[in-house]
């Protein structure tokens, strides 16, 4: 596969997209001296870590997934790597909102290039009974730099805040620190990690029409599938983006205590999460259950719900931090599932395409548009920054427990799809699925 060992590569890859969070995360960390600083409200604030953000990661997805399913994928990871880490970086340079609305855009687009080409490259490395495990390993990046931004990022700024950077603001540093490692692992990717030999095999790619028309063939399971996790991830980047606000504004946690107390539960939960998401479908999918991904996520987002609504509403402190270490664990299950699906019943050729077409969905609906409706519910409706919390209960509990009834009922199209596309429901059996016999919890 490469000149490193497999592991070695998975490792890489997680630890790229560990950097790809601390980049898009640390953003929320710093919401407070960048809104006095820079004198935006809420909604402006929703833009930045939203919109700004998913404008180009969502659009360009698409052609970077295409030249990932006809090109070799590591140098394409690689430069997005090096891309966002350059922007990240640029963000500390910014001195109005549209400054950094631009930089942030730049994000994104690095972004853009990470996810359909590792989840296309780790599909083509491992055995498909080993996928959902490998999957969630990779998404411990998420949950290792996301806790690492709040661990870290509060005392970062403090100690930063102690020091004058040539007339810099202290979140201008905290950005330009952030940045930097991402230059060093993009160039480790470009120079140790190679396409699979099997992949240079491919020589005539599935055109962009054909991979249009077999989501036409197949309408029902593809728009329940990406509206479903649309919704989940409307409740998971909630809880990254404004859970940092809403500790601050009710609880009065300061900084350092907020880092402290929501890096260890992003990373212990968040990590715990989707490590056991992977782990459960990798089982019961091995035990001839084929619809595991869609329970497992299901019954999460539905775990979720109740203890999410109860963390952003209570005004007992603790109560609100151990509800919020419940609900993020749940939340954090539909990451490997949402991922492993589409690289089972998808062809070989089509996957980053259609793992553009998810990080489209999620991108726009799930980061920028829950995002700001929660920015706007509390700027225009309920008038109060003190009302963070009852704007997050609506719009994440709703996703939650919409997004659970959608992928139960995606659950028969699933079945077609794979019956008709020929497909393997099974990991564990090399027969089609028209041979292959069901099993039934």
């Amino acid at each position: 596969m490469s000149p490193v060992r497999p592991v070695t590569t998975i490792f890489l890859f997680m630890l790229a997209y560990l950097f790809s969070y601390i980049d898009r995360q640390i953003l929320a960390l710093l919401i407070g001296p960048i809104q006095s600083d820079l004198l935006i409200t809420d909604t402006q604030f929703a833009f930045l870590n939203g919109l700004a953000f998913s404008l180009l990661y969502a659009i360009l997805g698409f052609p970077l997934a295409s030249l990932s399913d006809r090109y070799p994928r590591p140098p394409i990871i690689a430069g997005g790597v090096i891309l966002w880490s350059l922007a990240t970086m640029a963000c500390g340079l910014s001195h109005s909102f549209w400054s950094l609305f631009l930089c942030r855009v730049l994000v994104g687009l690095g972004e853009a290039a990470l996810a359909p080409a590792a989840y296309s490259f780790l599909a083509d490395s491992v055995p498909k009974e080993k996928l959902s495990g490998t999957l969630a390993i990779f998404f411990l990046g998420s949950f290792l730099r996301s806790g690492c931004a709040f661990l870290f990022g509060g005392p970062l700024l403090h100690i930063v805040q102690q020091h004058n950077f040539a007339g810099m603001h202290a979140w201008q540093i905290c950005f330009i620190i952030v940045g930097f490692p991402g230059l060093l692992l993009g160039g480790i990717i470009a120079m140790l990690v190679h396409e699979v030999p099997h992949r240079k095999s491919i020589v005539k790619p599935v055109s962009a029409q054909k991979t249009i028309t077999f989501f036409r063939m197949h309408p029902a399971f593809f728009s329940l599938h990406m509206l479903s996790y649309t919704l989940l991830a409307v409740t998971l980047f909630s809880l990254f983006s404004w859970m940092p606000a809403q500790m601050m504004r009710i609880h009065h946690f300061s900084h350092a205590d907020l880092g402290i107390t929501l890096g260890s539960i992003v990373i212990i939960c968040g990590c715990a999460g989707v490590y056991t998401s992977g782990r459960l479908i990798d089982i019961l999918s091995a035990r001839g259950i084929w619809y595991a991904p869609q329970l497992v996520a299901a019954l999460a987002a539905l775990c979720a719900t109740a203890p999410l609504v109860i963390s952003v509403t209570t005004s007992n402190t603790y109560l609100a931090v151990a509800a919020f270490a419940v609900a993020f664990y749940f939340a954090s299950f539909p990451m490997p599932p949402s991922a492993t699906i589409l690289q089972i019943a998808v062809p070989t050729t089509m996957r980053a395409r259609f793992s553009a077409a998810m990080l489209f969905c999620n991108a726009i609906g799930g980061l920028s548009g829950g995002s700001l409706l929660i920015g706007t519910l509390n700027d225009h409706f309920f008038h109060s920054p003190l009302a963070i919390g009852t704007s997050m209960a609506i719009v994440s509990g709703t996703a939650s427990f919409l997004g659970a009834l959608l992928l139960f009922a995606s659950i028969p199209s699933y079945k077609l799809l794979c019956s008709t596309a020929n497909t393997k429901v099974s990991y564990t059996s090399d027969l089609p699925t028209n041979s292959m016999k069901t099993s039934r919890i």
